[in-house]
């Protein structure tokens, strides 16, 4: 039997659902299905547990392993992972029936400080104890990772983000997304336009966000179209967060193609 690894995602507060693969011949292709509630975890002096609820939504038993660890970002926004033992979680190992749910318990160890600390608490299927059906064709078999946010918030909470260190040049444009505040924040989407002198514009680009951490940035550079370059008087850029819309700007002293 064939197994393939996927790492699933969770973006932000939407609910997952993961399906297998179409049935592929000769062979056969069994796909999971499971959902993780909720999909965001926070912790606090007044809430220092939780429980997270995995349902089987296939028609086959799984098996899970959990695992967490202390999450840090690159200035790209890559996500770096570290092992930890502020959290504690049980059961490590578990089984779910078809159409069954399973409660997962943690909690921290961790002191509550003035900064927000993050971590992901990952689950991994595990293989078949034994091959599914009693098909002797060859089968694939789709195993998921799924992580989940865990975050430790302060007992009181600053927010604040700014778009920083603008700079054009060498045909491209470079700024900061920078979070000011003590708890993450979530960065859906970047906008940015270049304007002529009449305000008209000349260009438009947008990007995925992602969360940006407590007191941390994420890093953008955006290509600047050739033949509008020189035409391009004023770079407006914006940042779409859930509390809502923080903006940029920048003349260029100097052709940014240059």
């Amino acid at each position: 039997m064939k197994r393939i690894e996927r790492f699933l995602e969770v973006p932000f507060l939407l609910p997952v659902l993961l399906f297998g693969l179409a049935d592929l011949q000769p062979g056969a292709c069994f796909g999971s299905a499971f959902k993780v509630t909720p999909v965001k975890i926070l912790l606090s002096h007044r809430s220092p547990t939780a429980l997270l609820t995995l349902k089987n939504e296939s028609d086959r038993p799984l098996r899970f392993q959990a695992s967490v660890f202390l999450w840090t970002q690159t200035p790209e926004g890559k996500m770096e992972l570290s092992p930890t033992r502020d959290i504690l979680f049980f059961p490590p190992i578990f089984s779910v029936e078809p159409g069954a749910t399973r409660k997962v318990r943690l909690g921290t160890t961790a002191a509550f400080g003035t900064l927000e600390k993050a971590y992901r608490i990952f689950f991994e299927e595990l293989p078949d104890l034994e091959p599914a059906g009693n098909s002797t064709r060859s089968q694939l078999q789709i195993r998921t990772r799924m992580g989940i946010p865990i975050f430790l918030q302060p007992a009181e909470i600053e927010s604040g983000s700014r778009i920083d260190s603008i700079a054009a040049g060498a045909g491209a444009l470079r700024f900061s997304v920078r979070n000011t505040g003590n708890t993450h924040v979530n960065l859906r989407g970047i906008r940015v336009r270049g304007l002529d002198l009449a305000g008209k514009s000349l260009f438009e680009r947008e990007s995925d966000g992602w969360y940006v951490l407590a007191e941390g940035f994420r890093d953008y550079e955006i290509e600047i179209p050739k033949d509008r370059c020189e035409q391009i008087a004023r770079f407006a850029i914006e940042a779409l967060l859930d509390g809502g819309t923080v903006s940029g700007n920048l003349e260029p002293s100097a052709s940014p193609c240059r």
